[in-house]
């Protein structure tokens, strides 16, 4: 027998002399408050990450029901190169999640789409208490000056490698300063030791977006100009893409063929994490996620420094609210329990990066484990010494298709379908098409 279903606004606009026919106990779900008695409020979140990071996803969850009962947290999560597409059709198909785990590539296009809600008045009345976060981390987050998502915690790049090879390969620990023809010269070593066992110094990165911007940033411009066109010049695509071809070339890093073999992001498809390069080009808060996956000892090193500083810390992830979320309170409150809460805190660990509450921080170090310890002293070490700055702008609502263009361009470089000249003009063309 199908039921009819109103909406608290409906029942409350019709009155219950009109809805005589609805049993006692559906009138009063419906007239009750948003938050709801138990059991009455289901909200649904997006992630990206794998099969560790939704593990500690439903501890949080978990955590969060024991003192929320009324509460139920649903959620689906996928790789990060097929979770913006799902997310856009659950939009196109009206059913947006009203948490959605956000990157900053897309905070522009999304909020531009009215999908994000501007949280300042949760933040201004502390259902979201940001009075102890750290202030960079959430200015980086901000579009306009305006907070449409919290970070989950900060990163910075980082080399992870695998220190058995290392050790194996007879090449010594890498130093902390070096440049990125020093590392060119230690992953050929890496190589040539390690050549019977089908190992490489190093995967090839010249297709993420991440690692290039870190490339113009050293070079003295941004990926994008503050009126809203590209900022990297060709020279700087160019040299990119001769820096690693080079490498592919003396057999360096991984060949094409090899990383052609890559189809998803994430620690679990990476080479390193496979056991098929000793190096691999990360995300701070990915360190973790890599090490579960070999009995091999990682570790972390600084990129290779340029003529300028390119490193900055970056948001890893916002948590963001829908704009059209039915639980905008409910959905707040369980993003301040992430944030600040040691039961939200512990839960997810840095698995998102370290968090940017100083109370997240504080009750995180008791219950650390030895990676975690290692991504805490790893940012310690460049906030300390001053190794990054700021980025100053924002990424534009088309950066999307600048990270795949980049994806697509470097990988016809790889298989010498466009020399590196050829590579450099269609990215730079590509670009300034998508920012059109």
């Amino acid at each position: 027998m199908s039921r009819t279903s109103y909406t608290r606004r409906q029942v409350c606009q019709i009155g219950l002399s009109g809805l005589a026919s609805l049993s006692l106990l559906d009138v009063i779900a419906a007239c009750g408050s948003s938050s709801g008695s138990a059991n009455t409020v289901t909200m649904q979140m997006s992630f990206w990450g794998d099969a560790s990071r939704n593990k500690l996803t439903q501890n949080a969850f978990s955590a969060y029901h024991k003192a929320h009962s009324g509460v139920t947290i649903k959620s689906w999560f996928t790789d990060f190169n097929s979770y913006f597409n799902k997310l856009n059709t659950q939009i196109a198909g009206n059913s947006i999640p009203d948490l959605i785990q956000m990157d900053m590539a897309y905070v522009v296009q999304y909020t531009n789409q009215k999908h994000l809600m501007d949280l300042s008045a949760l933040i201004a009345d502390k259902t979201i208490d940001l009075s102890d976060f750290d202030a960079d981390l959430l200015e980086n987050s901000r579009y306009n000056n305006v907070s449409y998502g919290i970070p989950l915690g900060g990163n910075y790049e980082c080399m992870i490698y695998d220190t058995e090879f290392i050790q194996e390969a007879g090449v010594g620990n890498p130093v902390a300063n070096w440049t990125w023809d020093d590392f060119a010269t230690y992953a050929g070593n890496i190589s040539k030791a390690l050549s019977a066992k089908k190992i490489v110094g190093t995967s090839d990165a010249s297709g993420a977006i991440d690692v290039f911007e870190i490339w113009v940033r050293q070079q003295g411009h941004e990926l994008y100009t503050t009126d809203g066109k590209v900022g990297f010049t060709s020279d700087d695509a160019a040299s990119w893409f001769d820096y690693w071809s080079k490498l592919r070339k003396s057999g360096a890093c991984a060949s094409a063929e090899l990383q052609a073999t890559i189809t998803s992001s994430g620690p679990s498809a990476s080479l390193l994490a496979t056991g098929k390069a000793a190096f691999a080009i990360a995300h701070s808060n990915q360190f973790g996620g890599f090490q579960v996956l070999s009995q091999h000892k990682f570790a972390m090193n600084l990129l290779p420094n340029g003529p300028q500083i390119g490193l900055y810390h970056k948001p890893s992830m916002l948590l963001s609210i829908a704009a059209k979320s039915k639980y905008t309170k409910e959905s707040a409150v369980f993003t301040n329990f992430l944030i600040t809460d040691p039961g939200g805190v512990k839960a997810i660990g840095t698995d998102r990066g370290i968090p940017g509450s100083v109370r997240a921080r504080t009750s995180l170090q008791a219950v650390m484990k030895d990676t975690d310890k290692a991504i805490l002293d790893y940012e310690t070490q460049i906030a300390t010494n001053k190794l990054a700055t700021p980025k100053k702008v924002l990424d534009p609502a088309s950066a999307s298709q600048i990270q795949k263009a980049l994806q697509s361009v470097a990988q016809s470089v790889s298989f010498n379908k466009m020399s590196v000249t050829d590579g450099a003009k269609a990215l730079v063309e590509q670009s300034q098409k998508a920012l059109g």
